[in-house]
Parts: C-alpha cells; sequence; structure tokens
C-alpha cells in the first residue's frame, strides 16, 4: 500500500521548552511534538485544494538536544540557565526588576517524519510541499523558535513509500539520530511503591533496552471532567483540569527498526478513563 510522507531534515529549534512536566526536564513531552503537527494540520486545511489532507503520526529523530544549563568547577550540579524578562514598570518614571523564574530550555536538532494522508496524486503532494515551505518557519516548535539554514526548506519534501526499499531509503536520512519511542510496558507497578517510585527503580536497572531510557511525558488524564472557570482562555471549548502522564520512553538509533510504523506516534483518547495520550505502537 502507497503511503506519504512529510520529511523535515534536520530542524534547528532554538529556546524550546525542555520542561516536560513537572517533575521531569530535557526532550521536550510528545504532547508538544505532537500538538505542534496538529498545528501544521491546521495551516494546511486553510487552503480549498488541501481540506482533506490529514497528519495523523509523527517521528522525531533527535541528532542533538543541548539543554540551556551552567557549571562551574565548583559546583556538583548544574544550574539552569535564565531568560532575562523585561523592566516591570512602577511608574510613569521608573521601572523595576522583573521576578527570576527559573525556565528549562534546550537547543535542538531533530529530523521530523510526518506521515499525510489524503493525497490522491503527486499535484497534491507538490501542494502540501509548497504551503509547508511557507508556513512552518513562521510558527513556534515545541515552545521554542525555528532557525532556517541557506537552502534549508528545499531538503523539506512529500515523499512516496511504496515498498521495504523505498522505507529502507527514508529511514537513512533519519540518521545519525536516535528515535524516541514508549517502552511503558517496562512500568511494574505494586502496592508498596508509587509510580514515580516504580519509573525510578526502571532508569537505575539493567534491561533489555537497545537504546537509553529516559522519562517521557505521553500525555494527559481529566481529573474535573468538563466544567466552566472563570477567565477560561475559549467558552467554546470544554474546560478541564488535568494532570500530566509520564511513562519510560527509549532512544533507539534509527537503523533498529524493522519499519516505519515502529517508530511512529499518534494521538489516542481514552473517554471511559478520562486519559488524552501520544502513543507509540499502540
Amino acid at each position: 500500500m502507497e503511503k506519504y510522507y512529510l520529511i523535515i531534515p534536520h530542524l534547528k529549534i532554538i529556546n524550546a521548552n525542555a520542561d516536560s512536566s513537572p517533575y521531569t526536564v530535557g526532550f521536550p513531552a510528545m504532547t508538544a511534538w505532537m500538538g505542534m503537527v496538529h498545528a501544521l494540520e491546521r495551516n494546511l486545511k486553510q487552503h480549498d485544494s488541501l481540506q482533506n489532507i490529514k497528519l495523523p503520526k509523527v517521528s522525531i529523530s533527535c541528532h542533538s538536544c543541548t539543554l540551556q544549563a551552567y557549571m562551574d568547577k565548583y559546583m556538583y550540579y548544574p544550574s539552569l540557565t535564565g531568560k532575562k524578562k523585561p523592566l516591570i514598570p512602577i511608574n510613569k518614571h521608573d521601572f523595576g526588576q522583573p521576578p527570576f523564574i527559573e525556565e528549562a530550555i534546550c537547543h535542538l536538532d531533530v529530523t521530523l517524519l510526518i506521515e499525510v494522508t489524503g493525497i490522491t496524486n503527486m499535484d497534491i503532494a507538490d501542494a502540501v510541499q509548497t504551503v509547508v515551505r511557507k508556513i512552518l518557519p513562521r510558527m513556534k516548535a515545541v515552545g521554542g523558535d525555528i532557525i532556517l539554514r541557506n537552502q534549508t526548506v528545499e531538503h523539506w519534501k512529500v515523499i512516496a513509500v511504496k515498498s521495504k526499499a523505498d522505507e529502507t531509503k527514508l529511514k537513512y536520512q533519519l540518521m545519525p539520530g536516535n528515535i524516541i519511542i514508549e517502552r511503558s510496558y517496562l512500568m511494574a507497578y505494586n502496592d508498596d511503591k508509587d509510580a514515580l517510585d516504580c519509573l525510578l527503580d526502571i532508569l537505575q536497572r539493567n534491561t533489555d533496552a537497545k537504546g537509553w531510557l529516559v522519562p517521557i511525558a505521553v500525555g494527559f488524564r481529566d481529573l474535573s471532567g468538563a466544567i466552566t472557570v472563570k477567565n477560561q482562555r475559549s467558552y467554546n471549548t470544554e474546560h478541564h483540569f488535568v494532570e500530566p502522564i509520564i511513562t519510560i520512553g527509549e532512544f533507539v538509533p534509527a537503523f533498529r527498526f524493522q519499519s516505519l510504523d515502529e517508530m511512529m506516534w499518534e494521538y489516542l483518547y481514552d473517554d471511559e478513563n478520562g486519559l488524552y495520550l501520544c502513543k507509540n505502537m499502540k
């Protein structure tokens, strides 16, 4: 079966949000990556010829992730590098220093592989490619800004995959890099420990992982149901109080995957349990 993929190689992002959850700092949460792709899909649908286009799945190959932290020879642990905020006006003539709020940010070099559905011919594929090259550089990416190099957008292409050989060629474009996947089945819960303790135990012991394990935020759990609160962002959209869901992820080299489907993430909504998830190989 023929599939189409949008590949965005070596996308440079600065000042991305590294606060992936209240407990973890590092690689941005999967909800941020999929939210970026969803925003891109909505922008594509603004064009009449692309109303049927959908971007249901995404894979992220990380080439580098540099956390903005500082450590000198007298420090045991690095401290986060803060961003200077604008001065706060005190009165008509005076300004005061803003409060210092520690923020975790990182600079990224990633390759995005996005599945595209709704393409019926190469003319539509070319149209998707052209529109993405125009609108993506103006978008925010996981809370950061996209930095373009000379002729970068010319390498953003929609590629048709018809065979296993085509998949292999596409995987080569994700290297050298490590692709984040879900390893939640490693979480072994028991009555003596809570979920956070179980997660820490997994990170400290040897497993059958082929790459290296990291905690990763993959969605939210509904705590309140649909409610209305004062000054909510939109009264036309349901408002929910939620908590983040943290599980185990693994960075795996691209050449270890047998198929592209193994590395793709997609949305999963579980209405019965109130779960809004990003799932890999559900």
